[in-house]
Parts: structure tokens; C-alpha cells; sequence
């Protein structure tokens, strides 16, 4: 088990990134724990939103849309204190999109 005091630095949006935070989503269980998670899905969010604006030729963008999405949907209930539903939430979409992805 991830040691939910732990912060992930989120620099980008890579499978990696996204499952460590997943991660840590299921361990949180403290209110500090759910800042955390809030701060590293609200990075997610913003660095998808400038590559939505700067990369709109990118073979990625549909994924890139979802995962901008995705990421509010999963930041919303992490403030609902549903941590495990956003985990899920998280994996379900690594799921659906096969992990294929290209990062820039």
C-alpha cells in the first residue's frame, strides 16, 4: 500500500503519473490525504488544458480531451470525500483507453 501522505510531483500525464495517483486515491483516507489528491488531479487538469491549447494537431487529443474531463469528474468527488470512487473513476479510464496513448 502507497503511503497516502505522500505527494506525487505531477509533471505530466503519463500512465505512470495517472497510476501513482490512483494509487495514493485508494489509500487516502484523512482530510489532509484529499488535499493532496485535490492538488495532484487540479495539475493533471491544468497541464492537459495548456496541451489542449497548444497541442491541437496532436495524434492524442481525443484522449487528452478525456483525460481533462476525467480528471474534474475525479477531483470533484475526492471533494466529496469519495477517494475510492475517483480511483476508480481514474482506472476505468486508463482501462478504456487501452494505455496506448502517445505523451508528448
Amino acid at each position: 500500500m502507497k503511503d497516502p501522505e505522500h505527494i506525487v510531483p505531477v509533471s505530466d500525464f503519463s500512465t505512470e503519473t495517472l497510476e501513482s495517483i490512483i494509487a495514493l486515491l485508494e489509500a487516502s483516507t484523512e482530510f489532509e490525504h484529499m488535499v493532496y489528491r485535490e492538488a495532484e488531479l487540479d495539475a493533471v487538469w491544468s497541464i492537459t488544458g495548456f496541451f489542449l491549447v497548444e497541442g491541437k494537431n496532436s495524434a492524442c487529443l481525443k484522449f487528452v480531451e478525456q483525460l481533462h474531463e476525467t480528471a474534474h469528474e475525479a477531483h470533484d468527488l475526492v471533494a466529496g470525500g469519495r477517494a475510492a470512487e475517483a480511483a476508480t473513476l481514474l482506472r476505468n479510464f486508463l482501462s478504456s483507453t487501452g494505455k496506448s496513448h502517445v505523451i508528448p
